[in-house]
């Protein structure tokens, strides 16, 4: 089980400040968007990530390495996953994405997100 060092924390989504999370250009399909984030919380571990992430508008692959719940505070995205499913992600929409999926993200409007992110590995960020 992980724990945490720190007992709470909390973040306006909308005043976090980030910092550059640059996508791979090989995941890049159109556009130029430019990523950001933060971490906000973290277990000792590194296994479970909580925080705020930000992408200008472009299209990008994305596979899931972990599974993530996520609140979108601004903007607007389309999430085709390789289920077929299609996910329209805007202002106060709650999802979830499990591990092991392939996707493409089509950011239309800046899209600004929470997230919890749950790995059965250490997480890079």
């Amino acid at each position: 089980m992980s724990t945490y060092t720190v007992p709470s924390a909390s973040a306006r989504i909308a005043e976090a400040e980030l910092a550059p999370w640059p996508l791979p250009a090989e995941w890049i399909l159109d556009g130029s968007p430019d990523a950001r984030g933060a971490v906000i919380s973290r277990s000792d571990d590194s296994r479970i990530i909580r925080g705020v992430w930000e992408c200008t508008p472009g299209q990008f692959s994305w596979v899931f390495s972990y599974d993530e719940t996520l609140v979108v505070e601004s903007g607007r995205a389309t999430v085709d996953l390789d289920t077929g499913e299609q996910v329209e992600l805007a202002p106060g929409v709650m999802a979830f994405f499990g591990r092991g999926h392939d996707s493409t993200w089509t950011v239309h409007e800046t899209l600004r997100k929470g997230f919890h992110a749950d790995s059965p590995e250490p997480l890079p960020f």
